[in-house]
């Protein structure tokens, strides 16, 4: 952006500036690009920049919450709305991602000492008529999208037995499925395919992620340990509670 000729002795050089805040020219010129941090005047011929010295208290924050591994796009909130709230919410996101990150660790440590026990078994599956919902969705929102799901199609359609989630691709921190979401319902617009399932029943704490990695991983081993081969997405069926309260999940993965 061209400023007024009076301004242009109030302007400090890339160099300068990139001193006084503590930033690296590499990290200015990125906050550039990404809208966090433009200079105050671009040099039309040489393309270079130069800064207000009002700019360093905004180029002093933007160092420190990248230092506290804040996302760029975070950190534009923050500039547009300069609260403590947009802080306080942040630092809540970091206190979820590590308590689920202590989790995975806890279970780690469990899953090295000892065995994951699961019995798996086989059964035939009917063809099953039902109506679904499908995303591309991380871990972190998955429960919330199954339920909300579940009972968006409860509430439109006459079950015909458990709902249940199909797996089209890995679900996790990095990856986004898709998930497809299903009730079963007579006269349904999509279909099941009947056949042979090798399947598991997680119970209470096993139905959460990291645990129901174990039950997954024990249906995938016996398959392999059998001979069978994976034939298509594997899917959790939610059965009925128990009297005890505790969450009961079918992990179901056809094969042949």
């Amino acid at each position: 952006m061209l400023q007024p000729f009076a301004a242009m002795e109030d302007l400090i050089p890339i160099g300068q500036f990139a001193a006084a805040s503590r930033l690296s020219l590499k990290a200015l010129r990125l906050y550039d690009e990404n809208g966090l941090l433009r200079p105050a005047y671009v040099d039309p011929e040489s393309g270079y920049r130069s800064y207000r010295l009002d700019q360093l208290r905004s180029a002093t924050l933007v160092g420190l919450l990248r230092s506290a591994d804040m996302p760029l796009v975070e950190i534009q909130r923050v500039l547009e709305d300069l609260s403590i709230v947009r802080i306080d919410e942040y630092e809540a996101t970091l206190a979820n991602e590590h308590a689920e990150r202590q989790r995975v660790l806890d279970y780690v440590r469990r899953f090295l000492k000892e065995e994951q026990m699961f019995e798996v078994n086989v059964k035939h599956v009917e063809e099953q008529p039902y109506v679904s919902r499908s995303k591309e969705i991380r871990v972190a929102d998955l429960e919330r999208f199954i339920v909300a799901t579940v009972d968006e199609l409860s509430a439109a359609h006459d079950a015909a037995g458990n709902a249940f989630t199909v797996y089209h691709g890995e679900v996790n921190e990095q990856d986004d499925g898709p998930v497809e979401v299903c009730l079963p319902v007579a006269g349904g617009d999509k279909k099941l395919p009947a056949g042979e399932v090798a399947y598991t029943v997680a119970i209470g704490e096993q139905t959460r992620f990291p645990e129901i990695i174990g039950a997954y991983d024990a249906v995938a081993s016996w398959a392999k340990a059998n001979g069978r081969d994976l034939a298509g997405p594997p899917r959790e069926i939610y059965l009925d509670q128990a009297t005890d309260g505790r969450p009961h999940m079918e992990i179901a993965w056809p094969i042949r």
